[in-house]
């Protein structure tokens, strides 16, 4: 089941910021996705843990957001791509063990109608074994039969299993 989110214009003005538009116009537009999937999902995620999460991005670099609650790392990976047949996470929050996340959600942002879909999810461990590598643009992916398609089963985990979380591995260590 999708999860779907309405994003407001004021959230799209407040979004666009094209004076952060380096070194490229098209890392302004990314930038600019990135952000209204954060004020989309966001408070969805900290209604969810009921706590105040942190976020980090380095949008000049890579797409994508780091959102910590507590123990637990997520990373949003945003699209403004129509077609969901995969989920494309970059290989650095993958690969870099202090970017490493618990679970990757994929994100469709959609600013024409005004809304933000997470459409599914998978874990660090899923990608590294199950996900292909593209060296040609430095990215793993999984198809959509394998992400986990039911958000609510992420909520779900946390609620009655709050100290489960699945392995992954983080500055070298396991756990």
């Amino acid at each position: 089941m999708d999860l779907l989110l309405e994003i407001s214009e004021t959230q799209q003005d407040s979004a666009w910021q094209p004076t952060q538009c380096l070194p490229t116009p098209s890392t302004c537009f990314q930038a600019y996705i990135n952000r209204l999937s954060v004020l989309a999902v966001l408070p969805w995620l900290e209604e969810v843990w009921n706590t105040e999460a942190t976020t980090q991005s380095h949008w000049e670099l890579v797409n994508g957001t780091a959102i910590t609650i507590g123990e637990i790392r997520i990373v949003l990976v945003p699209s403004e791509a129509i077609d969901s047949s995969e989920i494309r996470v970059p290989q650095e929050w993958v690969d870099i063990p202090n970017w490493v996340a618990d679970y990757y959600l994929a994100v469709q942002v959609n600013p024409d109608d005004g809304l933000v879909r997470v459409w599914g999810y998978t874990t660090h461990l899923e990608l590294q074994q199950q996900g292909n590598y593209d060296g040609r643009d430095r990215t793993y992916s999984l198809d959509a039969e394998q992400l986990t398609r039911d958000i609510n089963l992420l909520r779900l985990t946390h609620e009655f299993s709050p100290g489960v979380r699945y392995w992954r591995i983080r500055s070298g260590a396991i756990g």
